[in-house]
């Protein structure tokens, strides 16, 4: 059992005072500048590399546009070794009149398994009604090369608060990842006990998929967003953005993927993170700055004095330290 003693730890190059013990400063990633396009603000994405070099696959919004959404295609992006970000283009647009995704596509989350690599993404219609659906290909860094596969997930554990097809209906923000045999789809619902971070299981990566309910829970009328977990030895992070109206990004730490969650603490740099290995097994990070001007990628850096280790991510961050 661990025991609760916590303090803070600061890695600073703001004007930020903290009590208690201050770690030594990140080293600042060789690469600095983030992705950002003209006119255009940038939401949830995924962070993935493919042939030693990094892409970025965001939700996009085009400035000005008239219904605050617009998020009609994603944005797609590429850092070579030079450290230049390159605009690929767009990847998928919203189905024909009546499909699950004919009005917005958000949130992808790219993964490769067995050669082939998969974009989970949130469908919208025109009812805000969400499906977690699927596009795959051989070759992700030709944007034009996805092909939709369909629906895969709607919530339905008992007490799921989803109303179906015409009515806003939250089933957003997928993470696939492998654990003991199994695959597992993380994503951000509502049930009759708040908020959530569901989980579903299936033994393919492709499904079918069955609702496990939640795994984090939240008072309403918070619903916690873009929600990531995270291995380190034998400890476990859960990321996700509070959505409480302020872009907090919330860490947790347990001693499994699925919990149970020690108490979260905000890490005020970024919000709506994303994770991607490095082909030498380096964690990167990726993170929205600001609202949404621009995306920021860097690597994870951790104090390994702490008890757990503390993931400490971008130029600043803070965390609770749990003693054993």
């Amino acid at each position: 059992m661990y025991a609760r003693c916590m303090w803070y730890v600061g890695v600073v190059i703001v004007l930020l005072a903290w009590t208690g013990v201050r770690a030594a400063p990140v080293q600042l990633p060789t690469c600095q500048e983030p992705w950002r396009l003209p006119n255009t603000k940038l939401k949830d994405h995924a962070l993935f590399v493919y042939d030693r070099e990094l892409y970025v696959v965001a939700t996009r919004i085009l400035l000005p546009n008239s219904d605050g959404r617009g998020e009609t295609t994603f944005a797609y992006g590429r850092r070579g070794a030079d450290c230049r970000w390159e605009n690929l283009g767009t990847a998928l647009t919203p189905g024909p009149s009546g499909a699950a995704d004919e009005a917005y596509l958000w949130a992808p989350h790219v993964v490769e398994a067995e050669g082939v690599w998969y974009m989970w993404y949130t469908g919208v219609n025109r009812n805000i009604a969400q499906s977690i659906m699927l596009a795959t290909t051989p070759t992700p860094n030709d944007p034009t090369s996805w092909v939709k596969q369909g629906v895969v997930f709607r919530p339905a554990h008992p007490g799921m608060v989803y109303p179906g097809p015409m009515a806003w209906s939250d089933a957003r923000d997928p993470q696939v990842f492998d654990y003991n045999g199994q695959y597992y789809l993380l994503y951000t619902g509502l049930d009759a006990n708040g908020g959530i971070v569901g989980v579903a299981t299936s033994a393919s990566v492709r499904g079918p998929w069955r609702d496990l309910g939640a795994m984090l829970t939240t008072a309403l009328p918070v619903v916690p967003e873009s929600p990531f977990v995270v291995q380190r030895g034998a400890d476990w992070y859960l990321f996700y953005n509070a959505a409480d109206g302020t872009a907090h990004q919330m860490v947790r730490w347990g001693p499994s993927p699925f919990g149970p969650w020690q108490a979260a603490q905000p890490l005020p740099f970024g919000w709506a993170y994303d994770f991607a290995r490095t082909a030498d097994n380096d964690l990167l990070a990726s993170y929205l700055l600001g609202n949404g001007e621009a995306i920021g990628v860097a690597p994870v850096r951790w104090d390994d004095a702490a008890m757990p280790p503390t993931p400490l991510v971008g130029f600043r961050a803070w965390l609770p330290l749990v003693q054993r």
